[in-house]
C-alpha cells in the first residue's frame, strides 16, 4: 500500500512536471495500469468493435503502430520511450527482419524490460504468458539514454518510433533534430501522442478538471497538434500521413472501466489508497467528457526525412 508522503509527491509531480517527477510517476502508477489491464503496455489503447477489454485496445494499437510506421518495409528501429518494452516484443514477434533498439531514461522500467527479455517472456494477445522465441531476443537491445542524446551514429536506421512517449520529451523540438541526425534518408519518424485541440478552452479551467486522467498520466507538456506538426515540418521532415483516433481510444476506455468498476475497484483498493481510486473514477469521467467536446485528442502522425 502507498505511503502517505507517496501520495503527496505522486500530486505534487503532476504540477512540477520535470524529468525526474515524470519518472517517480510512471514508477508509482505502472503498477495500476498492470492491474487494471493485466499486462505489461502503457498505453491507453485502440477500441473497436471486437475489443473485449484493455489489453486488447492496448495490443491493437501497437499493431496499429506497427502498420502505420511500415515495419515490414524496415530493418532497424529505435523505440524512444520504451517502457516495459511490451510493444517492442510484440513487434519483433510480427516482423521478422527487424531489430530494435529500445531507448528509456527510466532506469527501473528497462531493467524489467531486460529481465522480461531474459526469461523468454512476454504477455500475448489472449492474456496468456507465452514463449518469446528465444532466436529473435538477441534483436532487441535496452539502452538507458534519454530522447535528446541517443548513442547512435547518423542517419543509421530505418524507423524512430516515439509510441505515447512525445509529451514527455524537453524539449521536443530537440527530440525531432535528433530523430533527423539518426534517421536515413526517407527514414520514417512515427508519434503517437495525446492532444489538446482547443487549447484556449482546455486551459481556461484547471487541467485537471479539463484533462480527467490525462492529468495524471500525461504529466508532461500539453502539446496543441498544430504546434506539433509545426515542430516536424520545420525541422527537416515532410509530414505524410496523421490520423485522428482519440473517439476509439478515451471514450470506449472510460465505458469499460465504469461497467467494471466494481471488480477493478477490488484490485486496486489491495495496493492503494480507496481515494485514488475514486480519483481515477472521477478524472476517467472527466477525460469522456473533454473527448466528447473535443478539447483532447489523439493522433497518430508519420513523417519523412527529407
Amino acid at each position: 500500500m502507498l505511503a502517505l508522503t507517496d501520495i503527496f509527491e505522486l500530486f505534487l509531480s503532476t504540477f512540477r512536471r520535470n524529468e525526474r517527477d515524470v519518472i517517480n510517476l510512471y514508477n508509482t502508477l505502472s503498477r495500476l495500469m498492470q492491474i487494471t489491464t493485466g499486462g505489461n503496455m502503457l498505453n491507453f489503447g485502440y477500441w473497436n468493435n471486437n475489443t473485449q477489454n484493455p489489453l486488447q485496445a492496448q495490443n491493437t494499437l501497437s499493431t496499429m503502430i506497427g502498420e502505420f510506421a511500415s515495419l515490414q518495409s524496415a530493418r532497424t528501429l529505435i523505440d524512444v520511450g520504451s517502457g516495459y518494452s511490451a510493444p517492442a516484443f510484440q513487434w519483433i514477434s510480427q516482423y521478422s527482419s527487424l531489430k530494435i533498439l529500445c531507448i528509456n531514461t527510466n532506469l527501473p522500467q528497462l531493467k524489467i524490460a531486460v529481465e522480461i527479455k531474459s526469461n523468454n517472456q512476454r504477455i500475448d494477445n489472449n492474456n496468456e504468458l507465452s514463449l518469446l522465441e528465444t532466436s529473435r531476443n538477441n534483436e532487441i537491445i535496452h539502452i538507458n539514454a534519454t530522447s535528446t542524446m541517443i548513442p547512435v551514429k547518423n542517419n543509421s536506421v530505418d524507423r524512430i518510433i516515439a509510441f505515447e512517449s512525445a509529451q514527455h520529451f524537453k524539449p521536443l523540438i530537440q527530440f525531432i533534430q535528433e530523430s533527423n541526425r539518426l534517421l536515413k534518408r526517407s527514414g520514417i519518424l512515427v508519434i503517437a501522442i495525446p492532444v489538446i485541440i482547443n487549447s484556449s478552452n482546455s486551459l481556461s479551467l484547471p487541467l485537471f478538471v479539463k484533462l480527467g486522467i490525462l492529468s495524471v498520466t500525461w504529466a508532461s507538456e500539453h502539446y496543441n497538434v498544430e504546434y506539433v506538426k509545426s515542430m516536424i515540418k520545420t525541422n527537416g521532415f515532410q509530414i505524410e500521413d496523421i490520423r485522428y483516433i482519440g473517439s476509439n481510444v478515451y471514450e470506449p476506455l472510460a465505458s469499460y472501466y465504469i461497467k467494471n468498476r466494481e471488480k477493478l475497484k477490488k484490485r486496486i483498493v489491495k495496493e492503494y489508497p480507496k481515494f485514488l481510486e475514486s480519483i481515477l473514477y472521477r478524472s476517467l469521467l472527466e477525460m469522456n467528457t473533454a473527448s466528447r467536446k473535443g478539447v483532447i485528442d489523439y493522433v497518430l502522425l508519420k513523417a519523412t526525412k527529407i
